[in-house]
């Protein structure tokens, strides 16, 4: 929080009860003194809490809102005494193992001085007091982590690796032969290395290290007794249901990696059909679901499921919609929101480095982009990435696919990403998608969405950038509407270009003077300027008379 968001919570607090606007990343103290300040064994607490938590702030200055009474909450504002601020932050650190990286910013209200401690989210470590104890936050309040918690907050951690630990198993007995045998062939032919030696192997992929055998290689290589004994009970289960309701394929196993990839595959090859499609004289084949897609979409549950405990991956296929679901949570700052811009994060490295090493996972992490261009040149929906509860959902679309988009995107689209993809999907039959729309959606997939726009609309030679009052749109050009199946054109009016370019404007200069706009859009006269920015309701005017200026009313 930076100060002016904290002077408008100041505010706040003038007319509302502390209690709530407190939050799981908001904690409010008074103390009478700064000696009182220094001898709080709350505080430390508190900040050990947020810090395992999500980050957030400590305002000190505040009282809490049951000490008030009758409603009087500008009473809260009690203020603090100002400090020395580096004094203060290193006094604090030396109250936690491992030291954080605190802010302390002082901040005057009302004739009154705060402190502000900003906490920053520790992904490396859990934060404890110095006296032992380690906290979490739980609403509104901190308290000490039960011991289960501990246990599962130091596995979410980034720098934990659960797949890298040793066991105490002789490789011979706890490996499978045959998958083993397979992997040394596949990798041998792969590095070109026909005089390596079986154990030579093992420890170049990581399945042992100096003879022990690690997590990592016995579920990728184990044999089931073993993975079974030493590491857990893990199913996986592949399903197939017809629209009538039939179940074709239910089969359930326990297996180490290696195997359960080729058998998930041979499940999904044996009930993905390829369709036919005749368009306009030339023969095309569709899947019924991209390859790809799955492969990205299976591969991802296995590698990064949480393996330190029991559960099932499980594929349940119906033909239009396949859903893969893992135990597990997002890792490493990971969300449904930025899961396609987000750099990738590894729960199980030394297992995804294995996985690397058959190109079974990308290094780069392109995975989420390979599902999501796979479907999209489909005319499919996104994939969608949900957290429920202790597991994770990757749901894709299949079977149903837009003919001219799947045309365009197989002759055309060597070079289609997802913005490219996302405005063909979003034109077709419709004939038009609005800028503001597309941005929006693109932010999930780019921290540029408006560029992304732009250089996608260059690329295509089938739309272009149109506007009227309301907005700029990307339109199908009319050469185009029969592979889009557009049977309404989008109409152009003679301002189009003018608001094109006045949107360009605003968006890449974040805002101009109505002086400014009249250079650019060559008009002769103010009031011709006035009048059309008045017309365009995408704009806002901030300020009156010479120093008023104009920017996107989406950017509020």
């Amino acid at each position: 929080m930076n100060s002016a968001q904290c002077t408008k919570l100041l505010d706040r607090l003038g007319q509302e009860p502390s209690e709530a606007l407190e939050s799981d990343t908001v904690e409010f103290k008074h103390y009478s003194s700064e000696d009182a300040l220094h001898n709080a064994k709350d505080l430390a607490e508190e900040i050990s809490a947020l810090a395992n938590h999500k980050g957030g702030i400590v305002l000190v200055g505040v009282r809490d809102s049951s000490n008030v009474t009758h409603g009087m909450w500008h009473d809260q504002l009690a203020g603090f005494v100002r400090v020395d601020l580096h004094t203060t932050r290193e006094r604090l650190r030396g109250k936690l193992r491992p030291s954080l990286d605190l802010e302390l910013t002082e901040i005057k209200h009302g004739g009154k001085d705060y402190l502000l401690i900003n906490i920053p989210r520790r992904r490396d470590s859990l934060v404890a007091t110095t006296s032992g104890k380690v906290c979490i936050r739980d609403g509104k309040s901190s308290r000490p982590m039960m011991p289960d918690e501990i246990e599962h907050a130091v596995k979410s951690l980034q720098d934990y690796d659960w797949s890298s630990e040793l066991l105490d198993a002789n490789p011979s007995i706890a490996l499978n032969a045959i998958a083993v045998e397979e992997a040394f062939v596949d990798f041998a032919k792969r590095r070109n290395l026909p005089e390596i030696e079986r154990t030579g192997f093992l420890e170049a992929i990581g399945a042992t290290h100096n003879g022990v055998i690690t997590k990592s290689g016995l579920l990728f290589l184990g044999n089931v007794h073993e993975i079974s004994r030493l590491l857990g009970i893990y199913e996986y289960r592949f399903s197939r249901k017809t629209a009538a309701g039939k179940l074709e394929i239910n089969d359930v196993w326990q297996d180490c990696l290696w195997e359960t990839i080729k058998r998930g595959k041979a499940h999904f090859d044996a009930c993905n059909r390829i369709l036919p499609l005749d368009y306009e004289g030339r023969q095309y084949s569709i899947q019924l679901l991209d390859r790809i897609a799955f492969h990205e979409a299976f591969l991802n549950a296995l590698v990064h499921r949480d393996y330190s405990a029991d559960g099932m991956v499980s594929v349940n296929f119906t033909g239009d919609r396949m859903v893969i679901t893992s135990p597990g949570s997002f890792y490493g700052g990971v969300t449904s929101d930025n899961i396609a811009k987000h750099e990738p994060r590894h729960r199980n490295k030394a297992l995804a480095r294995m996985l690397m090493e058959y190109h079974l996972v990308d290094r780069a992490g392109m995975g989420v982009l390979r599902m999501s261009v796979n479907s999209l040149r489909y005319g499919r929906a996104f994939p969608s990435f949900v957290e429920k509860g202790e597991t994770m959902e990757v749901a894709m679309q299949g079977e149903y696919f837009r003919p001219g988009i799947f045309v365009l995107a197989t002759d055309q689209g060597a070079n289609y990403g997802i913005p490219e993809l996302l405005i063909l999907n979003s034109v077709y039959e419709t004939g038009s998608a609005s800028v503001q729309t597309l941005t929006k959606q693109l932010a999930k997939a780019t921290n540029a969405p408006w560029q992304a726009v732009e250089t996608a609309v260059a690329k295509l030679d089938c739309v272009e950038l149109c506007g009227t009052r309301s907005g700029v749109f990307v339109r199908i050009k009319p050469a185009w509407s029969n592979l889009f199946k557009v049977t309404k054109a989008f109409r152009v009016t003679s301002a189009s270009s003018k608001h094109v370019e006045l949107y360009k404007y605003l968006a890449r200069h974040g805002s101009a003077s109505n002086a400014d706009i009249k250079a650019h859009l060559g008009f002769k006269q103010t009031s011709q300027t006035s009048q059309f920015l008045k017309s365009a309701s995408y704009a806002k005017r901030s300020g009156r008379g010479p120093s008023s200026v104009w920017s996107l009313a989406e950017r509020e």
